[in-house]
């Protein structure tokens, strides 16, 4: 297919002076270039010193796959170089700009296809099945879908004259992406073993216990997602659909839809991946929290993956209480390829690095981070909680606009602090403690009414705010019988200055959830948190200084 304004850059005069100035131009407005590349093309003499092309790579079904390839620049030019897969989010489309040095639509969050380029790799990008110009019907990145479009690119990259193979048919290859470009990385390297490095992106584990944790539906996101589906123009298996309009309207998912989400989620497939891994997690991402990619990384760990955890302060949903810069993200990213795919003796640094929300960076050599004394508290009172749909409940959260047009949109629809709660707060931290991992909550209740959940967040005293913008639900039966429920919250990474304190809030409603359908009142009692901290003595900073408790 040859974009309509290629021809005409070749004309003498009006082509360099008048056309390719305007190819050029909205080549650099994000994702507005990409979608107008069938039209445009790429701007001649514009992209980086080297000619990229565009191939439709005909999947195992015969779907026809729209696929941009970007020879290496820098010294590599013109030599076989190693390839990158990059992998786009949902309802966007392949990234076609070889300049940006930076992910335009999660800037400082996934490293650009211009820096790849600039440091000798090869750079793939495609519109994923379903959408844009590539054919098919969109299944999640299922294995015997969008793995195997997977599977004929990697194919057809071996056949490229300007790729570095390890042996006929298999090219040196490594992937980076975020959120559904993550997702993809962690099916094919499962699938394909010429995979030698993944870099998945704020992923997911498994999509039930991202979006229907303890069988609470995340309403929130099944809407955003759906909408950003729909405004695409994206065609997709239309089980989708029926499940997030179930969901939204019963708060529940039926037992087809669960399976249809564990077919499409890499938790059926870590055992097979054996390509040295990078999980990179947004500290304040509610649709895929840092426990997706903690249950991933103990799966690699236990088989002997080479891994590397990274949690920053991004993902889905809204940076409020720092900035990020993208300094660790680039570095950790750029370190993991030169290491397991260019077979360069490169340090990759700490097993474990995270940021809390002053947005000061720690590490450990080990993951998960040696655990100190946790911090725990008990009340045997606890109180009544009336049950409310939304009205007193936890979010929307008003801070997330401050966080720029992205991060609003990402963040609003998240945990903020409700003024309807039960409250237990902890005893004022007596030295600098570091919070990171997944708090405990145990407590007694009666109820009667209607809900299937309450909901458990905990908020920073000192500024008001939700650790990790996170809230947890918590399934309950409410028959006027006694009950225990005990479950583990969203893991955070939060620091606490001595005599700062954080409180547990239990609430009737989370706008992240489905909770239209509640109603009556809830004791609770005999409450019991307990909150993990980290050892000071075993965490590091960047200059690996050791931090010691004050």
């Amino acid at each position: 297919m040859t974009p309509v304004l290629a021809p005409l850059q070749q004309i003498p005069v009006l082509g360099p002076l008048v056309i390719t100035p305007i190819v050029a131009t909205i080549k650099q407005v994000p994702l507005i270039g990409d979608i107008l590349h069938p039209i445009i093309g790429y701007p001649l003499g514009a992209t980086g010193g080297t000619t990229p092309r565009d191939v439709y790579v005909i999947s195992a079904d015969g779907t026809p796959i729209y696929v941009h390839f970007f020879p290496a620049q820098g010294d590599v030019k013109g030599t076989a170089a190693p390839t990158i897969l990059y992998g786009s989010g949902l309802g966007l489309p392949g990234e076609t700009n070889p300049l940006a040095m930076t992910s335009p639509f999660l800037p400082n969050e996934v490293v650009g296809v211009g820096t790849l380029l600039r440091s000798g790799y090869n750079v793939v990008t495609w519109d994923p099945r379903g959408e844009w110009s590539s054919g098919g019907r969109l299944e999640i990145d299922h294995p015997q879908f969008e793995g195997q479009d997977m599977v004929a690119i990697i194919s057809w990259i071996s056949q490229q004259p300007e790729a570095l193979l390890d042996a006929p048919g298999d090219p040196r290859i490594g992937m980076v992406g975020a959120s559904y470009g993550g997702g993809i990385q962690l099916v094919t390297a499962a699938i394909d073993d010429r995979v030698d490095a993944i870099v998945p992106t704020i992923a997911w584990h498994n999509l039930n216990t991202a979006l229907y944790k303890s069988a609470a539906t995340k309403s929130s996101w099944g809407v955003i997602l759906s909408a950003a589906l729909v405004f695409t123009g994206a065609r997709v298996n239309p089980q989708i659909y029926s499940a997030v309009a179930v969901g939204l309207i019963t708060g529940q998912l039926r037992k087809a839809d669960q399976d249809f989400l564990d077919a499409r989620s890499p938790s059926q497939l870590l055992e097979n991946i054996t390509a040295p891994t990078l999980l990179i997690q947004g500290t304040v991402d509610t649709l895929f929290t840092l426990q997706e990619a903690h249950d991933n990384a103990i799966v690699l760990i236990a088989n002997g993956v080479p891994t590397k955890v990274v949690w920053y302060c991004g993902g889905h949903g809204g940076c409020i209480t720092s900035i990020n810069d993208g300094e660790v993200v680039e570095r950790a990213t750029m370190d993991w390829l030169a290491r397991y795919v260019k077979g360069r003796p490169v340090s990759t640094g700490p097993q474990f690095e995270w940021v809390d929300q002053h947005g000061r960076n720690f590490a450990s050599d080990i993951y998960p981070v040696k655990p100190a004394t946790p911090l725990t508290v008990s009340n045997a009172a606890g109180g009544a909680l009336p049950l409310f749909p939304l009205l007193g409940g936890s979010g929307p959260n008003l801070r997330a606009l401050g966080a720029g047009p992205i991060g609003a949109l990402l963040g609003l629809l998240s945990a903020a602090p409700a003024p309807n709660a039960v409250y237990l707060t902890t005893t004022a931290a007596v030295t600098t403690t570091y919070i990171v991992g997944a708090p405990e909550l145990e407590f007694s209740y009666a109820g009667t009414g209607y809900t299937r959940h309450v909901y458990a967040q905990l908020v920073d005293d000192s500024t008001g705010l939700v650790l990790g913008n996170q809230v947890t639900p918590i399934p309950v039966t409410l028959d006027g019988k006694t009950h225990t429920a005990k479950i583990s919250l969203e893991p955070v990474a939060h620091t606490l200055a001595p005599g700062q304190t954080v409180t547990l809030q239990i609430v009737a409603s989370a706008v992240t959830y489905q909770t239209a359908w509640t109603l009556g009142e809830i004791r609770i009692s005999d409450i019991t948190l307990t909150v993990p901290t980290a050892d000071a003595s075993a965490i590091s900073t960047p200059d690996t200084v050791l931090v010691r408790a004050a």
